[in-house]
């Protein structure tokens, strides 16, 4: 804890040292003298030389063939520009002891950078690293550009750097032990390790669930994800150090701003996608989804144009797209889109790193901490709110799914039981039609009795019945005497109304197990089982003679008796037929006919 502590207020006490530099008027010339514990800024020490064309060579920058000026707090950054840079730093050793060191430049987007160490005794040293050298050929394979400098005992040196890139030309740099600046690499190494396994699995995860739910607002998010992440890696260097080292020179320029581009277009679409803002507010969504559109023409601009041009139109676009989606997250908060509030806190927290990067670049702020890392710190919160707004939408979309299922499954088993009582319906209507329909077969529509086919269906069924209990049965056939007369002077409605009476007295008479048809137009049957004797069944066509022969009133008020030609036979069953029995019935009641009429004849 005290080495930490001593350590802070050396790096204060080089702090105030600088702003009473700066303002007492002290010239950039004085040397940086090395402390022998902390690593050391080089603000206040660098004297600076711009070279618009590129032309000037060592020698002449050494003879002093351009002036070198002073600078300013903060004057080492310098934004978009296409002119080379020199830098000149007076180094002092006043230890006793030799003094290893790391020169290492904050920003990792530097293309070109050449290192001449002037000695005492006027030997030169040329050290190179940046961007446009594959890690192998870099002086130290670092994400970053770094020089490996020592200093012996009382040692004064001269340092001069060249300066070329095409990005924001941000030359703040420091002094580290050699100790010192690598227990800072290692952790940085940690936590970008940790930030990009976050972007890694936050992606994947993302992915995993378009697989499944076949939401593309997982799919435009993952693909975000991993676009922000390739572009971040380029940025802070580690994309050309680790994932494409070979990978030098214009298209590997390109990666930095079309990624950051790309991924901006794809924020776009997700939270077009995300807010679902086209039912609640379609002016918004046609907003955005217009914004789209061209972004993704910028987005291959940024392909086509010089890469300087192609980052002024990435930090424009983080501009834009911080105003547009921030608004985009307040209207929807404004319409009470569920998932407004988590999209809105966990953007504004990256698209405002996005942004402070974004105007350092241009070089409207300075360079710092936030400035250079706002974006990488803003990604991770914004990383862990929206994963919480992922989880909870697919929470939501799966409870959705689940009360659409059981509305889905309620309308199945309410449409199966609707189809249910259908078909109970219709399979009673059609039980009731086909009963109708068996009756009309079997039925005398007028009269209501059995006719012909029911006769000798049900004559059949009793002669079986009678053949198993060795019983006699009678076949009576009854023909009315005096009906034509009736139906001429009366009509045919009151023929057939004397027709129902008869049959309502016949099957008064009759018994309930017997049989009552009626097979023509005036005459009926009656089929009785069960017959005790001769003169049993004689009495049966008596009294039925005798109760058709009762006074009949009409509609018209008129009363009508007619007369009943009966004739009788007997049968067991298995010994004839129905139709022999009902033929040997007729000949029983023609003999009536033809002995006078209305009388009862049984013909064995």
């Amino acid at each position: 804890m005290l080495p930490g502590y001593c350590r802070l207020a050396s790096q204060r006490f080089v702090f105030v040292w600088l702003l009473l530099a700066t303002v007492s008027g002290w010239s950039a010339e004085r040397p940086l003298v090395l402390d022998e514990r902390i690593s050391q800024p080089l603000d206040g020490f660098v004297s600076l030389l711009r070279d618009p064309g590129g032309q000037l060579t060592f020698e002449q920058v050494r003879n002093g063939t351009e002036p070198f000026g002073s600078i300013v707090p903060g004057g080492l950054h310098h934004g978009y520009t296409a002119d080379v840079f020199w830098m000149r730093i007076e180094v002092e050793s006043r230890s006793s002891r030799r003094l290893d060191r790391m020169l290492e430049f904050t920003y990792a987007y530097l293309d070109d950078i050449t290192l001449y160490r002037v000695s005492a005794n006027g030997t030169v040293e040329q050290m190179r690293s940046g961007r446009t050298l594959a890690p192998a050929d870099r002086v130290v394979a670092h994400r970053k550009p770094v020089f490996p400098l020592s200093f012996e005992p009382g040692e004064r040196a001269t340092l001069y750097l060249r300066v070329a890139t095409h990005a924001s030309m941000t030359l703040n740099a420091r002094l580290a032990p050699t100790f010192e600046f690598y227990e800072d690499s290692d952790r940085e190494y940690v936590w970008l390790a940790l930030y990009f396994g976050m972007l890694v699995a936050l992606g994947l995860y993302n992915f995993l669930l378009f697989l499944g739910t076949r939401q593309r607002s997982f799919l435009l998010y993952s693909l975000f994800v991993f676009s922000f992440g390739i572009a971040a890696s380029s940025m802070n260097g580690l994309g050309p150090l680790l994932l494409w080292p070979g990978l030098v020179g214009e298209w590997g320029n390109r990666i930095l701003p079309t990624g950051y581009t790309l991924s901006a277009t794809l924020a776009v679409m997700f939270a077009r996608r995300f807010l679902n803002m086209g039912r609640i507010a379609p002016r918004w969504d046609q907003g955005l989804s217009i914004m789209a559109i061209c972004w993704w023409c910028a987005t291959l601009v940024t392909l086509l144009v010089p890469v300087q041009y192609a980052l002024k139109i990435m930090s424009m676009m983080g501009v834009l797209t911080t105003v547009s989606l921030i608004a985009t997250g307040v209207a929807g908060v404004r319409h009470r889109i569920p998932a407004a509030r988590i999209f809105l806190l966990a953007w504004l927290l990256l698209l405002v790193g996005a942004a402070l990067l974004s105007v350092r670049n241009l070089g409207w702020i300075p360079s710092n901490f936030f400035t250079v890392y706002g974006l990488q710190v803003g990604s991770a919160v914004e990383m862990i709110l929206l994963s919480f707004g992922l989880a909870a939408r697919f929470n939501e979309l799966k409870r959705q799914k689940e009360v659409a299922q059981r509305e889905l499954v309620l309308s199945l088993q309410r449409q199966e039981r609707e189809l249910e009582h259908r078909v109970a319906q219709r399979t009673s209507e059609l039980e009731a039609a086909k009963a109708e329909l068996e009756r009309q077969v079997v039925k005398d529509p007028l009269t209501g009795l059995d006719n012909r086919y029911g006769l000798m269906t049900h004559l059949e069924e009793v002669l079986q019945r009678a053949q198993r209990r060795d019983e006699l049965l009678a076949v009576i056939l009854i023909d009315l005497d005096g009906f034509k007369p009736v139906n001429d002077q009366y009509g045919h409605e009151a023929g057939d109304e004397l027709l129902k009476a008869i049959a309502r007295l016949l099957q008064q008479e009759a018994r309930e197990t017997d049989c009552v048809a009626r097979i023509g137009g005036d005459e009926f049957v009656v089929v009785t089982e069960n017959i005790a004797s001769e003169g049993s069944v004689m009495e049966v066509g008596e009294r039925l003679r005798k109760a058709i022969t009762q006074p009949v009133a009409l509609p018209s008020g008129k009363s009508v008796s007619i007369g009943a030609s009966v004739g009788i036979t007997i049968g067991r069953g298995g010994e004839q037929a129905g139709s022999d029995l009902i033929r040997r019935a007729d000949d029983a009641m023609y003999r009536v006919k033809r002995a006078g009429k209305n009388d009862v004849y049984l013909l064995v």
